[in-house]
């Protein structure tokens, strides 16, 4: 039998080192792709997911009032606000953007912006828009609209756009009473936004509440006058709300 020579001892790889450089490197590339995206954020996009995210997954209903996202909110350092906080902002750049035209136009007291929990609403007097007992714009109203569609078209949110009148009854050849009024303008004004302002069809409602929504006493012309209105309601999701999704996107057991 013929003696076999051992196998010759394979030489070391040295350049192994280069699977662990190559991999730091890809984590390296990783983070700065991460703070580049993160360094200058286009909000609105990062509201849009926030808002699609907390919706999805019911976060909102779980980790607080104003529906902080575990994802998101990292005590302040979080890539996306806060519902609440977005909010908040919204109203500041809002009533900034309103109150600034209005005060260059001589109309302050015919815009006004306000905030309630689920909502902030732009609120538009009626003589600013509409001649009494019509729901055509009057000449001018199309620049106070084209401002109010400039700053719905920053924010992510739906909109709803009522119409509301005073107590007094109207009866003429075009509207047998208030409510058929009210719901023609909020109709008027919401073509207006989808058509000259540029809002998507999909993020927009109407209502016509006629003189069912009284916010000044309606014994007076200056309460009247007030309760004569148009409002733009920029809405923000309610727990009610996300506990439906929620309820709904459940699978039902077996």
């Amino acid at each position: 039998m013929s003696n076999k020579a051992p196998d010759a001892e394979k030489p070391e790889n040295h350049e192994r080192w280069i699977v662990s450089y190559a991999d730091m490197l890809t984590l390296l590339f990783a983070l700065f792709v991460v703070l580049y995206a993160t360094g200058d954020p286009n909000v609105k996009k990062l509201q849009t997911v926030r808002f699609s995210i907390d919706q999805a997954f019911n976060v909102g209903v779980k980790n607080g009032e104003n529906g902080a996202s575990p994802v998101f909110d990292t005590g302040g350092g979080g890539i996306a606000p806060t519902i609440g906080e977005m909010k908040s902002r919204a109203m500041v750049d809002l009533s900034t953007k309103m109150n600034s035209f209005a005060a260059s136009k001589g109309i302050d007291s015919k815009v006004q912006v306000k905030s309630d929990a689920n909502s902030i609403t732009i609120t538009l007097a009626d003589n600013l828009l509409f001649g009494s007992g019509s729901s055509a714009l009057k000449p001018g109203s199309q620049e106070v609209l084209t401002q109010v569609a400039e700053a719905l078209n920053a924010l992510p949110n739906n909109i709803r756009i009522e119409g509301h009148t005073d107590n007094i009854p109207i009866s003429n050849s075009e509207f047998s009473s208030n409510w058929e009024l009210s719901g023609a303008r909020a109709a008027r004004v919401l073509r207006f936004l989808e058509e000259q302002g540029g809002l998507k069809p999909s993020r927009l409602s109407l209502a016509g509440y006629g003189e069912t929504r009284p916010i000044a006493d309606n014994t007076t012309s200056e309460g009247r006058a007030l309760n004569r209105r148009a409002d733009i309601v920029i809405i923000y999701p309610s727990q009610e709300e996300l506990q439906r999704l929620l309820g709904s996107a459940t699978p039902k057991g077996r």
